[in-house]
């Protein structure tokens, strides 16, 4: 396990981004985002609750809370957008929980409140967290999603080509492979937009 404060993606990593005419910050989530969190569901609709949380969400406990905000940055490490003026909301959230029985995989869910939806800020952040999790030795990234969540796979297959995993009547699975997709072009397609990203070192 890497020291948190010795990787790319850090307790500190904090960056302005302004996105479709959005003056916006990125950075990692931490507990002083506990508020916007709790605020978001006020922001979304049932049908992007629903296909968040799989079932409905009034609000977060003070224990969710901790848990979505207190976090080590190896095993479970997030990435938050928050509005720079304005109302200061918080926009979006991705963040990966590595699994407990297979080390080299990890858990994947975006979170966007509906106003920023279908503005590309969900590929940004997936392949944001793509870099993420190569730094933290992720080999597959998982996605449990609802069926009639038609938008996420759609998402996935621009990156890469998903592996399906096991699905029912009330949830379905799909598998990204790190090693299948190329980081450098994410790299580059990233710095169109984050010119600092180009301090970011992939492993050779």
């Amino acid at each position: 396990m890497k020291s948190f404060s010795s990787l790319f993606f850090s307790p500190s990593f904090a960056q302005d981004l302004d996105w479709k005419n959005a003056r916006l910050r990125i950075g990692t989530v931490t507990p002083f985002n506990k508020q916007q969190i709790s605020q978001s569901l006020r922001d979304m609709s049932h049908e992007s609750i629903r296909n968040r949380f799989q079932g409905s969400k009034r609000h977060f406990s003070e224990q969710e809370l901790e848990y979505l905000t207190t976090i080590d940055g190896w095993n479970h490490y997030a990435i938050g957008i928050e509005e720079r003026e304005k109302l200061k909301r918080g926009v979006a959230v991705i963040r990966m929980v590595r699994s407990s029985e297979n080390p080299f995989e990890a858990e994947v869910a975006i979170t966007i409140i509906d106003e920023y939806q279908k503005i590309g800020l969900g590929r940004f952040l997936l392949e944001l967290i793509i870099l993420a999790a190569s730094e933290r030795e992720i080999q597959t990234l998982s996605f449990t999603f609802l069926p009639q969540n038609t938008a996420l796979p759609r998402l996935l297959h621009q990156i890469s080509k998903p592996i399906q995993g096991p699905s029912s009547l009330d949830s379905v699975q799909l598998y990204l492979d790190m090693r299948e997709i190329d980081l450098n072009e994410v790299k580059i397609r990233l710095q169109l937009h984050l010119g600092w990203i180009d301090s970011f070192h992939l492993k050779t």
